[in-house]
């Protein structure tokens, strides 16, 4: 009589995202590739860390004679005069900006995979899960951390926290408090290349949601909300 052996399946390899500094440098270089070598539980605490670092190191280059000229700024669109105890008001900005570079990136990293997740597995039928998303938004956040030190320097001199790389710089004779420039404002160049990243990340783990309707999701979504602050 034949003895039949039963032989258990082989374990299938663990997902290698790759190192840390490999993360980092396919965040910016190959994100997809990256992507698709997650697994079910890829890391995200060290680029988020890594992100508060930068917006922390960033922010701390900001002296507060640049939140006063911010405030100075904003008065005067409004018509108005600046108030007493400006520079007093700037320092406390400052210390709430700082406060916010440290906890910000976690507190948005949680938001946005919270809503990745509900729109693109929940509505839309992916197969990603919020443990998926939240790395994907970590690691996309390193995009907006560079870009933080890509427009400190248009923000120094100007002296406004407001300055930046965006498609305002296509209509400079706009009326600064008008909603055409305050709605171009919010379209920064890092913020539409993380946006990009994040639809990359979706279509990568997501399987039937593809790039290019991740993309426009995303977009559609930080256009009807950025449009509603311009309004106001």
């Amino acid at each position: 009589m034949t003895e039949i052996s039963y032989a258990p399946p082989a374990e299938q390899p663990q997902a290698a995202p790759g190192s840390f500094p490999r993360r980092v440098l396919d965040t910016f270089l190959s994100p997809l590739a990256m992507f698709q070598r997650f697994g079910a539980r890829p890391p995200w605490v060290d680029v988020t860390l890594l992100s508060m670092v930068l917006m922390v190191g960033a922010m701390a280059m900001i002296p507060a004679r640049v939140f006063e000229g911010t405030l100075r700024e904003a008065m005067a669109q409004r018509g108005q005069a600046m108030p007493a105890g400006a520079e007093q008001m700037a320092g406390v900005q400052r210390i709430f900006a700082l406060g916010s570079a440290a906890f910000g990136p976690w507190i948005g990293l949680v938001i946005t995979a919270g809503l990745l997740t509900l729109v693109f597995s929940v509505v839309m039928g992916g197969k990603a899960s919020f443990r998926q998303y939240l790395s994907v938004a970590a690691h996309a956040g390193l995009i907006g951390a560079v870009g933080m030190w890509a427009k400190l320097p248009i923000i120094l001199q100007k002296e406004n926290m407001a300055a930046g790389i965006s498609l305002a710089a296509l209509v400079p004779s706009a009326d600064p408090a008008g909603f055409l420039y305050k709605f171009l404002t919010a379209w920064e160049v890092f913020a539409v290349w993380q946006f990009v990243v994040l639809a990359l990340g979706v279509s990568a783990l997501g399987r039937k949601v593809g790039t290019g309707t991740a993309l426009a999701v995303i977009l559609g979504c930080y256009a009807l909300v950025m449009a509603g602050f311009a309004a106001l």
